[in-house]
């Protein structure tokens, strides 16, 4: 019976310390790393920007995220390289899309653009406006649609 209540407690330890460990924190655009900054900067506006967020996992796994004045979404991992780019009203910058992604859209989906783009160790998910959800690998090549 005792050693039940070790159990139970432990893992009811280990859960609170989980829970307590994922925060989102705000923070000035200027908390960002150079880099994210610097991509903002380019991009987008640092005017245009209306929310900062600094999301740690696990005690040390940091990732940020920036909302524009749109409802316009990005996500930085914790050395200010994006991850994912969300747009509400207009196109992800051409920029930022990979040359053999965007070349495949606009051949296989004309008059459509892309709303996000994320960067995943696999490769692309990409959305485009008509509501599509595309995967392609790292190298830009198509692997499917997603339901």
């Amino acid at each position: 019976m005792k050693s039940l209540l070790k159990i139970t407690l432990s893992v009811l330890l280990l859960f609170m310390i989980t829970a307590a460990s994922a925060q989102d924190k705000a923070i000035s655009f200027t908390k960002l790393p150079a880099k994210a900054q610097a991509f903002v900067k380019k991009h987008f506006s640092e005017k245009e920007v209306v929310k900062v967020s600094m999301d740690t996992e696990y005690l040390f796994k940091k990732e940020y995220e920036l909302t524009l004045k749109s409802g316009s979404n990005i996500e930085f991992d914790a050395d200010g390289v994006w991850k994912k780019v969300e747009m509400k009203k207009s196109a992800v910058p051409a920029i930022l899309i990979p040359a053999n992604i965007s070349q495949y859209i606009h051949k296989s989906f004309p008059n459509t653009f892309v709303k996000g783009i994320k960067k995943n160790r696999n490769g692309y998910d990409v959305e485009i406006s008509n509501g599509l959800d595309l995967e392609f690998s790292n190298e830009g090549k198509f692997i499917r649609i997603d339901d």
